[in-house]
């Protein structure tokens, strides 16, 4: 019965891998100008289409994915890989994410010559440009949405976006400082688990 039990568990992390994969593979394809572009496909698919995790958790895996060092896309395939399925599912989702980005560049590489003089290939950017930008705003407003019952999230959010804009410093300071008062926050409130916390907020 044991070995039962552990044939399945291994065949459902296989296909939740595998789901995994596909779905980062699908979203990363079209994510031309940067992973954040490809964040509101993901979303959809795990919060809404699959209900693998909340919507809670995935706007804490795109914080962390953003504070951590690296590609912000890659940190936020492999964070939500481990969360669903472990290493395995990890994996599957950094292969997913890099596998559409590798293979567009070797394609660009070699039509390196030939692509800039393309004015099909210029519109197509011109375009895609302009609907990413439009993209990233939608999920810098579900954001803000999810922060609408917690007063102090909203100002460490209106804070960091001001931090860049008003001092032109880099974005990287505005990270390290609300990190500073998320730990400052935490610990005068006493509160072990954010999480938690903002549970109980909504």
């Amino acid at each position: 019965m044991e070995n039962n039990t552990e044939v399945q568990f291994l065949r459902s992390r296989f296909k939740t891998g595998c789901l995994l994969f596909w779905i980062y593979l699908k979203s990363m394809a079209f994510a031309f100008t940067g992973g954040m572009a490809a964040i509101p496909l993901i979303q959809f698919d795990l919060v809404k289409k699959y209900k693998m995790i909340t919507e809670d958790e995935f706007v804490q895996i795109i914080a962390l994915s953003h504070a951590l060092p690296g590609i912000i896309g890659l940190n936020n395939s492999i964070i939500t890989g481990h969360k669903i399925a472990g290493v395995f599912g990890a994996l599957m989702c950094a292969m997913g994410t890099i596998l559409p980005a590798f293979t567009s560049m070797l394609l660009v590489a070699m039509l390196f010559q030939k692509l800039p003089q393309s004015k099909i290939v210029k519109g197509a950017i011109l375009g895609i440009r302009a609907i990413s930008v439009a993209v990233i705003f939608d999920v810098a407003v579900r954001i803000v949405i999810r922060y609408k019952k917690s007063a102090f999230g909203l100002a460490v959010i209106l804070t960091a976006f001001a931090i860049p804009l008003l001092t032109g410093v880099s974005s990287f300071y505005a990270i390290l400082f609300s990190g500073f008062i998320g730990i400052m926050y935490v610990t005068v409130h006493k509160q072990p688990n954010v999480q938690v916390d903002s549970k109980k907020e909504d």
